[in-house]
């Protein structure tokens, strides 16, 4: 199951297994793309796949899987205007103003998917600019990490894993906590998985899933993984010289 698998890369992130992390989102999105799926699960699939490449020092593969998720997310946003939201309320205010304002409460919830779709699609964006920009110290990733962050806090909340995630200090780069939001980020999904199943319809369900398994490699993330590749290769030369 795509959720599983994803859920399953977060968790192996946060073990500072980024290569087994890389397999598991490549083998969430064959998952994925084999069934009929939702659009917003592909686009975050595509999204998690780019990611994936990128760990595995793929850049030409990650920016085109890259691409392809913002093509996804933006139709997702744009299809926001036709998401099924039903109008029952949660609660007896609700239940109140959907009888007599209907479309006003239907509108204020699709506003809301809408923030979240385009909180992916600024993930999906942000990924890629470490990919473009090649150094995460540079002034365009650092001014753009601020605005997503901004963003990401209105929209998801001051203590949620990505915004953890773009205030790690660059001197935590080489530092293993600088992964310990991935399993912030699967322990997050865990706890909401009930909320997620008594969400207002399956198109909605299916929504907040894949925003929440979208995975945002931050700055000192994208150096860590590049340090643990380098690591690698560097024993894996020695071995070979033995």
């Amino acid at each position: 199951m795509w959720t599983d698998q994803s859920l399953q890369a977060f968790a192996a992130m946060a073990r500072l297994q980024i290569n087994d992390a890389a397999r598991l989102w490549l083998r969430a999105a064959a998952i994925v793309e084999a069934a009929p799926s939702p659009a917003s699960s592909l686009a975050a699939s595509r999204s998690n796949v780019g990611v994936a490449h990128t760990i595995l020092g793929n850049a030409n593969e990650a920016r085109h899987a890259f691409r392809e998720a913002e093509k996804g997310w933006r139709l997702v946003v744009a299809g926001i205007a036709t998401l099924d939201i039903p109008m029952t309320g949660a609660t007896s205010f609700h239940f109140r103003l959907a009888t007599k304002v209907p479309h006003a409460l239907i509108e204020a919830r699709r506003q809301r998917y809408r923030q979240l779709a385009e909180a992916a699609l600024s993930i999906t964006r942000f990924n890629r600019l470490l990919i473009d920009a090649g150094d995460p110290a540079s002034e365009i990733v650092t001014l753009q990490a601020r605005d997503l962050r901004a963003m990401l806090r209105e929209i998801l909340g001051a203590s949620s894993p990505e915004v953890r995630l773009l205030a790690t200090a660059a001197e935590q780069a080489a530092d293993a906590s600088v992964f310990s939001s991935y399993a912030a980020k699967a322990a997050d999904f865990a706890n909401r998985q009930h909320t997620l199943s008594t969400a207002l319809s399956e198109d909605c369900a299916a929504l907040e899933t894949a925003v929440a398994l979208t995975a945002l490699l931050g700055p000192q993330t994208f150096s860590a993984v590049r340090h643990l590749r380098e690591t690698e290769k560097a024993r894996s030369e020695i071995g070979m010289q033995h």
